[in-house]
């Protein structure tokens, strides 16, 4: 904590002084195949082309600070570019769809699209021996998301923060916010753009994104590492992170079970409590798919690193894992980098010169911190990596699925301490990487058929392609804990993170807080369902939902059993994930450019098609959900709303507030109750499908695998499923094809497809071109009819598909019911109509009293829901009385009339021209 402090000392007095210089004035260039050399004064500009949208800056001095290996980036260049322009002033670099152009005098690049300028560096580099400072314009009006697991924002403008992996205990206040365990130097803008910054010395950053200047974005560094910075250009959020996946690498699937609910405690103490735990849970009808266990496996905290089970408490742990196994739960295990004196893994290590070292010595650098006298392994050497991997395989061999790998940020790392790859304080933010890649690829050289589960608590730039799970960390059981969550996960997805998720119901129960809070654990567990883990954890009696009482007991075990139920779309997210790095929860201005949603934090997207907005207080009974535009539904009553929008829906105990956007498809499992992912085939779904005519065409691609074999989608062993809608006034088309099969893939089918949104009974509705019959009663309904529900407007098909075909099903209704059914109305008699039915050649008379004051037009459609007449009638005053005179000499047939106002309530009436 000290250190923190005088951290922030050092950054605040180098913020006034000199860094040293960069490059200078320009003085001649050089194009290579990969990079553009500009030769300066006092150094050299090196630009890097990856791809037209990737490229790398760095200053050159001398030889010997050129950025010529990364730990965090992956991608090799391959992008010559187009062209290089020069004038006297500047030169400008073709890359695609952008420009670089680079300022002479001193030697600076600029980001362009067009003739706009995203971002602009001012002077390059400016170093010492021992730190870096770099400074960039900025657009003071941006929204900047990323930069790892920070609790504040999202947008991060106007904001300073630290990057140095730091762990704190029961933290639930925004101003922890410089203490974060998941630190990742990657900013995205809302001026369509991403900054990556990378060094092989990282040491200690600080940023300001606007926090020193509206104008500026600052960083410094204490660092003697070479850096280099990355500019990543893209029109759009899900471009600029497909870029920087590419650039740092993507995530791969997890096994489809960490999807599943997973329970864990500070902690299983024996065999006999674990067990009881399962079986608690599995005998009262509560999914499971996994239990972790915290350090009381191998002892107690004195004991850190064994490695081996304590055989006085687990006598038959083998055999439980086996049994558990057996039962559909996988046993997840926790493991430190540190190991005590009391551990015999000490004496082994200290032999084989595993730990980091007292600076200058080969004396093992031992600390005292609360658990014992330990030392800390030195990741970055081969050999402790080769050790660690030896007891990790070991276990995993005895039948362990997961690993829970605690503490390595380290949250005790000297500064002083001697790695093998250098100082503490320059590679500590290092260490959770290479930890992390130690254990993902020696799992899959051991292991090559299983997908690797390692439940994490920090991490670096490019932790992502190395399968990392990462948790919040010890969050405090307080409702202002749980309001953290959100800022959290969606920061993090924003960097590369996907599967950020946190310890439901809160870890650390605080001396002023009761250990019970059933409502609290009920409204985390809600919120839980809708993250990419769904994990409880806490340091108390009671963490097992099986112990609470009504109404929160069946409010829980409903929950996670919609998450269960959910699993085809969530495994989707997660291929998504996979294939583009598009986070699986998104911040609300993700696919908008509207930027007062970029600092919305109490609600987000699950995928595209869901909106969530948890409840975040103790006995709210109505919360504030902001609506984007279109039209969304809420997903529990297929209740519509149009967008653009806020509305304050009451709440409840039974749910929390989650909307389906219009034209989305939800597939789910058909099964209300599986035991555990073991039990889940996809062989029958039940698909969602939120229709409206305001958005005519829509499709989701479903993703489908064995959930076990890492290599799937390397050798395409995957099934991909897509639900297209095609909609309109008069009718409903849903296409069901599956685009791409493997040898596993399922023959058959049987699906439920759930129509939302029908306004009224459907004429005709058929499968294949066969008609359907359509019953109203849900004793009659069966394979091969259709259900239409008059309370919940939704008309519901069952039948089983050939999944080597392609099912069509149509459905003909009224096309007027929709163009009136769905909007909010006027009440009473404001509309008159005479003579009705009329003769084209004859005016059509009409009345209206204005109900409000407002601005009014008339409007006639057709039964199709074009519109045929328009009349801007202006701003009118509540009580007037209109009388007009309608030319209809070009219409026959049948039309409504409808007079509409600037807020969208209306009135209509029905003519026929004849």
């Amino acid at each position: 904590m000290i250190y923190k402090y005088l951290v922030v000392l050092f950054f605040v007095l180098n913020a006034v002084v000199s860094f040293g210089q960069g490059a200078g004035n320009f003085i001649s260039f050089q194009k290579n195949q990969h990079d553009i050399l500009l030769r300066g004064s006092k150094g050299t500009l090196k630009i890097t082309t990856y791809t037209p949208d990737i490229f790398r800056v760095e200053t050159v001095l001398s030889e010997n600070t050129s950025l010529d290996s990364s730990y965090t980036v992956v991608l090799a260049p391959t992008y010559i570019p187009d062209k290089v322009s020069e004038t006297s002033t500047s030169l400008s670099i073709a890359l695609g769809n952008s420009v670089l152009e680079v300022n002479k005098n001193p030697l600076s690049v600029a980001l362009k699209s067009g003739n706009q300028v995203k971002i602009r560096d001012v002077g390059a580099f400016r170093q010492t021996k021992d730190s870096v400072s770099l400074t960039f314009d900025i657009n003071p009006k941006d929204v900047f998301h990323g930069a790892g697991s920070r609790p504040f924002g999202p947008d991060l403008n106007k904001k300073a923060f630290d990057f140095y992996n730091t762990w704190e205990y029961a933290y639930y206040d925004q101003a922890t916010g410089l203490a974060q365990s998941f630190n990742v130097p990657f900013l995205v803008s809302s001026h369509k753009y991403g900054i990556l910054f990378d060094s092989n010395l990282p040491g200690s950053i600080r940023m300001y994104v606007g926090a020193l200047d509206s104008t500026k974005l600052n960083v410094e560094s204490v660092s003697a590492g070479k850096w280099a910075y990355y500019l990543i250009n893209g029109d759009s959020n899900d471009e600029i992170l497909e870029n920087y996946t590419l650039l740092t690498g993507r995530q791969p699937l997890p096994p489809r079970w960490a999807l599943g609910y997973i329970q864990s405690k500070f902690g299983y103490k024996n065999e006999s409590e674990a067990t009881s735990a399962v079986s608690d849970l599995q005998n009262s009808g509560f999914p499971l798919d996994a239990l972790a266990l915290d350090l009381y496996w191998f002892g107690d905290q004195s004991t850190m690193g064994d490695f081996n089970w304590d055989a006085k408490n687990w006598p038959n742990a083998s055999n439980m894992v086996s049994q558990l196994k057996s039962k559909g739960v996988k046993t997840i295990l926790i493991s430190e980098p540190y190991i005590t004196a009391l551990s015999p893994n000490f004496r082994i290590a200290e032999s084989l010169s595993l730990f980091a070292k007292r600076p200058g010595t080969n004396v093992t650098y031992t600390q005292d911190f609360g658990i014992g006298t330990a030392g800390l392994l030195d990741i970055f050497k081969p050999a402790t990596q080769n050790w660690l991997w030896q007891q990790y395989k070991r276990l995993t061999s005895q039948g362990i699925s997961g690993w829970w790998t605690d503490r390595i940020e380290p949250d005790y790392d000297p500064k002083d301490a001697a790695y093998t790859l250098g100082a503490g304080a320059q590679v500590h933010n290092l260490y959770p990487l290479f930890w992390a890649k130690n254990l993902y690829n020696q799992f899959q050289k051991d292991f090559p058929n299983q997908r690797l589960f390692n439940l994490t608590r920090s991490g670096w730039a490019g932790a992502q392609r190395f399968g990392v799970l990462p948790w919040s960390g010890d969050v405090a059981r307080y409702w202002a804990g749980l309001r953290l969550q959100i800022p959290i996960i969606l920061q993090s997805g924003m960097s590369g993170l996907a599967y950020m998720h946190s310890d439901i119901g809160g870890f650390a129960t605080m001396p002023d807080k009761v250990d019970k809070d059933e409502e609290l654990d009920l409204r985390w567990f809600q919120f839980g369902t809708f993250t990419p883990i769904v994990r409880a954890h806490g340091d108390r009696k009671n963490v097992e939902p099986v112990t609470l009482s009504e109404p929160f007991y069946s409010g829980v075990k409903r929950y996670l059993n919609i998450r269960y139920q959910l699993l085809p779309y969530i495994y989707s997210l997660a291929w998504k994930n996979s294939i583009s790095g598009r986070p699986i929860c998104l911040p609300m201005d993700y696919f908008t450019d509207n930027k007062t949603f970029g600092n919305i934090n109490d609600q987000y997207f699950f995928g595209e098609n869901l909106l969530v907005a948890p409840v975040l207080l103790h006995g709210m009974p109505s919360r504030k959900v902001v609506l984007p535009a279109g039209k969304w539904f809420d997903f529990w009553t297929n209740v519509p709303f149009n967008g653009n929008t806020n509305i304050f829906p009451n709440l409840t105990v039974d749910n929390i507030p989650v909307y389906a956007k219009a034209g989305s498809f939800i597939p789910m499992s058909a099964s209300t109750s599986l035991k555990s992912t073991d039990y889940y085939t996809s062989d029958s779904l039940a698909v969602k499908f939120f229709q409206d005519v305001s958005v005519p065409a829509s499709t989701f691609t479903m993703y489908h695998d064995d959930g076990i074999d890492p290599n799937v989608l390397k050798n395409q062993k995957y099934e991909l499923i897509d639900f297209s809608g095609r909609v309109s006034e008069d009718s409903v088309h849903v296409t069901i094809a599956r685009k791409k099969d493997f040898p596993q893939s399922l023959a058959k089918r049987n699906l439920m497809l759930e129509v939302e949104n029908l306004t009224s009974p459907p004429l005709s509705a058929t499968l294949n071109g066969k008609p359907l019959t359509v019953v109203y009663l849900s004793t009659d309904f069966k394979n091969e009819t259709a259900f239409y529900d008059h309370v919940t407007r939704q008309l519901k098909i069952r039948f089983d598909w050939d999944c080597k075909t392609t099912a069509q099903v149509a459905i003909l209704r009224d096309g007027l019911s929709v163009i009136t059914g769905v909007e909010p109305h006027f009440e009473g008699n404001v509309l008159k109509v005479y003579p009705n039915p009329n003769r084209p050649e004859m005016p059509l008379n009409v009345d209206a009293e204005i109900p409000e004051t407002g601005r009014y037009a008339i409007e006639i459609f057709n039964t199709s829901g074009v519109v045929m007449y328009s009349q801007d009638l202006g701003v009118q005053t509540k009580g007037k009385k209109l009388e007009m005179k309608l030319n209809v000499k070009n219409l026959r047939g049948s039309y409504i009339l409808k007079l509409k106002n600037g807020n969208g309530k209306f009135s209509t009436r029905s003519v026929i021209i004849e």
